[in-house]
């Protein structure tokens, strides 16, 4: 009898998953609870991520699923390449940083999902990326230049160099991101879901 029960069970979890890799689970009366959006390798994009993502930059939702996919896809790399992971106390800081930014209702799952994707992609930056970012002196003499040219009452070169430095390195580090998401892109397949009618 109880192994009757635990295979009745274990179709209930498996039809249940299914339904969620198919593209929804409602709750009755027409309530989406999640659904899928997209696959990146086989692996699916959920909707509360999307949402997430939404809320925490302030995105139109199809921009929001692409950088969920970028997310997605960084996190896979991140996670394969380092293998230090983060502690549960850092795990659980991270968490309710993510709910004070999103605000309420978003689930405790979603939210570490997030979290553990967001603290994986930002070791990987920093062990891998940040190191390959070079700034020049000269170009810091440059760009002070250029600024000086357009306002005359700029301060001294002294002042202004440690944050024009910075400002540059950021840039240069964005736009090292930017080429290994777009790699990234290229080695992966990324199918989205339909919308349903």
């Amino acid at each position: 009898m109880r192994s009757k029960r635990s295979g009745r069970r274990a179709v209930f979890v498996i039809l249940f998953g299914m339904i969620q890799a198919a593209g929804g689970f409602y709750a009755g009366a027409g309530t989406l609870i999640e659904r899928t959006l997209a696959f990146v390798n086989r692996k699916p994009v959920l909707y509360s991520d999307v949402m997430l993502t939404r809320a925490l930059l302030q995105l139109e939702e199809t921009d929001a699923l692409e950088r969920t996919i970028d997310e997605s896809l960084m996190f896979d790399e991140a996670s394969r390449l380092l293998n230090d992971p983060p502690s549960e106390d850092t795990i659980a800081r991270a968490v309710l940083a993510l709910q004070a930014k999103s605000g309420p209702g978003f689930t405790a799952p979603a939210l570490r999902r997030k979290a553990l994707a967001q603290l994986a992609i930002s070791n990987y930056i920093d062990q891998r990326l940040r190191p390959l970012v070079r700034v020049e002196d000269a170009e810091v003499r440059k760009a002070f230049n250029e600024r000086v040219v357009n306002d005359p009452q700029a301060p001294s070169f002294g002042l202004v160099a440690p944050s024009i430095r910075e400002a540059l390195e950021r840039r240069s580090l964005d736009q090292k991101i930017e080429e290994w998401v777009a790699a990234l892109r290229l080695r992966v397949e990324i199918r989205r879901v339909p919308p349903r009618p």
